[in-house]
């Protein structure tokens, strides 16, 4: 509202937050999305307009259902804290578990640090910047890359779940990068195992598809298993890569990334323009150009014990025409691959990139609106499209908010000053950088 100058619906909203208790909810409150979209939401709005009420019920926010989550346990003998994932508000106290994924524990840190910040607590930057430091010290089999699910007691990962860039883990390795800039750069380890968690991704998981090997997708990685599936969770990584490009010093380097990324961005539009719809489904598998080339790379890492899944294929339709097979034909009105259209358009100034926005606007805007809002559609690949009925918050927070961007002045929240969180809530940085 602030960001498109609605102030009559903001200071609406406004009065409403004053009036709501985050101490009480009928329902278990999870740790992961209150984080990133209330206390994001309230730390980014105070961020683009300073109001005492805001940092209350950002404090209140985490002190009631954030802060009592995180648990003692010991991580290769040292004392942390982990959170544990849903909040009994009824009670006061959170839900045990044992088992816990990346990209939840891993996705405090910005929140957290912004909170700090703001209030000048430190208590809430030490809470989850601790425990991301005790996660990156943990070894792993492929360097910057980490199993998807942890225990709590002790803080470890389970080494024969899945190793996956995309749901479960994505925001973890997101975070990585900015919250190196959110700390002004204070810690190198954050920006190190980011770069190696790029170059991991490119070595280790990148496929050329049989039909076309300059279309490459990332696959997934059990125990014992290579998988050749993907999904549209994993395409703000192009955008991320920008991003952290403008923290490399190492020319060599932002050369190998920006081709990485552009690789990466044009493999993840191939799945928008290659359907009936224009839309891109929730996730794909294809056939590698090479079944080989991974299993060889990766054994030497999981000592030769590695098997491949090759996806069935079907002769459905435009099958010739696509590099990938439709797994989950569903759209779930997601932003990632709009949120690199969006550091794209902001890095270059290039207008083929609104260009590429508006197309997939026009898409969602033919085949996902009703007559009151936006839904879910069943299946991309069909026409007429068949909807479901239900809205996600993060259509308006990110994919809405992402196209607006790419449209907007460009210093209409300069990339240069700030850095959003996942839920694309915006958080002012205290030194700039240069990135557009």
């Amino acid at each position: 509202m602030l960001i498109m100058n609605l102030e009559k619906d903001y200071q609406d909203a406004l009065q409403f937050v004053k009036q709501i208790d985050f101490s009480k909810s009928k329902d278990t409150s999870k740790g992961f999305e209150t984080n990133i979209r209330y206390l994001g939401g309230l730390l980014a709005a105070n961020d683009l307009r300073p109001d005492p009420i805001l940092v209350k019920k950002a404090v209140e926010v985490a002190e009631k259902t954030l802060v009592p989550l995180f648990v003692d346990t010991t991580s290769m003998g040292t004392r942390v804290k982990a959170p544990y994932t849903y909040m009994d508000l009824t009670g006061n106290h959170p839900q045990p578990t044992n088992s816990i994924n990346l990209a939840e524990f891993g996705s405090y840190s910005m929140e957290f640090t912004r909170l700090s910040q703001v209030t000048g607590d430190p208590k809430y930057e030490k809470l989850a910047n601790d425990l991301t430091n005790a996660a990156i010290k943990n070894p792993t089999r492929i360097p910057g890359l980490y199993p998807t699910s942890w225990t709590v007691e002790p803080f470890a990962p389970v080494n024969s779940s899945i190793i996956t860039i995309g749901g479960g883990a994505d925001s973890f390795y997101e975070y990585l990068i900015k919250n190196y800039i959110l700390q002004n750069n204070a810690n190198g380890d954050l920006l190190s195992t980011w770069q190696n968690s790029v170059e991991s991704i490119e070595k280790y998981m990148l496929s050329p598809t049989a039909e076309n090997p300059l279309i490459q997708f990332i696959a997934m990685i059990s125990n014992s298993t290579i998988y050749y599936s993907s999904q549209e969770l994993i395409c703000f990584w192009p955008g991320n890569i920008l991003l952290g490009i403008s923290q490399v010093q190492d020319e060599a380097k932002k050369k190998q990334y920006r081709a990485f990324a552009d690789t990466f961005f044009t493999s993840c539009m191939e799945t928008w323009q290659k359907t009936n719809t224009g839309i891109a489904p929730e996730s794909w598998s294809w056939n590698p150009r090479d079944a080989t080339g991974l299993t060889k790379v990766l054994n030497t890492l999981f000592e030769n014990k590695l098997k491949t899944k090759i996806p069935k294929q079907t002769n459905q339709k435009r099958a010739d025409e696509r590099t990938f097979k439709i797994e989950n034909a569903i759209y779930d009105l997601r932003p990632e691959t709009i949120e690199s259209i969006f550091y794209y358009y902001r890095s270059t100034g290039d207008k083929k990139y609104q260009d590429l926005a508006w197309q997939i606007y026009m898409a969602i805007d033919k085949y996902a609106k009703t007559g009151s809002g936006y839904t879910i559609v069943n299946n991309v690949d069909q026409v007429p499209a068949t909807l479901q009925d239900f809205q996600e918050s993060f259509f308006f927070a990110e994919t809405l908010k992402y196209l607006y961007l790419i449209f907007a002045e460009k210093e209409c929240i300069s990339l240069n000053d700030y850095i959003f969180n996942t839920e694309a809530h915006p958080f002012k940085l205290s030194n700039s950088i240069q990135f557009q």
